[in-house]
């Protein structure tokens, strides 16, 4: 014969569900921005992938010196016409750009010449609306190249545009430690925040001291990385220059890329005479 199993009822005070009100801590705004600098380390840590069209490629020299070109024109241009005429070129190289892309270059060149018109260009707020106007296009038509050019070209192919114009391999050095111990620290900053949010069952008493102790980690972590560095390259006989890669040919496609330019700086030249 099975025993029969008595089935005791809760009592009420354990059926009852009670929300407990949190009061409001002063500092929430490392909570509210948190996952705001998580996507931004995230970004940091792994770059969107840059595509590059496969049916008109050109030499990565001839693009960074059409970049420096225009970019000279815009800031030594002090005339309206030509800036609106560099304005259309600069539109008519974002009609090649598949849709996603030029979605990212608008949302990543407004940010940009949001942060020129509050820290870069208060000054000429006193001068008059005329002159910030002014000066407001010309910025954001250099930002608008350079947003261009950084969504277009791979980091690589800027060493290697630097290494065919015969740029300081210090510099070319500095570039490349730089970018690539930025997104390693990157990285580890953002394990360090998932890491430190799985282990964290209560909010911060002190926000501000976890901020200092986050980025001294990060110092210190920098520090190990650049004594690693040196150690690395010292073993493996680095004397800071770098082999000269075989110079390949250029193509007309390469000098037709720069003809815009050219020509731009050609009318620059004769109109001011």
């Amino acid at each position: 014969m099975k025993p029969t199993r008595h089935t005791a009822e809760l009592p009420a005070w354990l059926q009852t569900t009670t929300t407990v009100a949190t009061a409001a801590t002063k500092h929430q705004w490392w909570q509210r921005n948190q996952q705001h600098l998580r996507q931004l380390l995230s970004r940091l840590a792994q770059p969107t992938p840059v595509t590059v069209t496969t049916r008109w490629q050109i030499a990565p020299q001839f693009k960074l010196v059409r970049l420096l070109l225009l970019v000279i024109l815009i800031a030594v241009s002090r005339n309206a016409i030509l800036l609106w005429g560099l304005a259309l070129l600069i539109g008519g190289q974002l009609l090649w750009l598949p849709p996603h892309q030029l979605r990212h270059f608008i949302k990543s060149w407004l940010i940009s010449v949001a942060a020129a018109l509050l820290f870069v260009l208060p000054s000429y707020w006193l001068a008059g609306p005329s002159t910030l106007l002014f000066f407001g296009l010309k910025t954001s038509l250099m930002l608008a190249n350079a947003q261009y050019y950084r969504l277009t070209t791979p980091f690589q192919a800027l060493l290697t545009g630097l290494k065919a114009l015969h740029c300081p391999d210090l510099l070319i050095m500095t570039l490349a430690i730089a970018i690539t111990y930025l997104r390693m620290l990157g990285q580890h900053l953002l394990l360090t925040m998932e890491a430190l949010e799985l282990r964290t069952v209560a909010p911060a008493a002190h926000p501000y001291r976890l901020i200092g102790a986050l980025f001294g980690n990060l110092y210190l972590k920098s520090y190990a990385y650049a004594l690693e560095l040196y150690a690395a390259m010292e073993a493996r006989g680095f004397n800071g220059h770098y082999a000269r890669a075989t110079t390949h040919s250029t193509h007309w496609r390469d000098y037709l890329a720069l003809t815009p330019a050219l020509i731009v700086w050609a009318v620059f030249i004769f109109w001011g005479h």
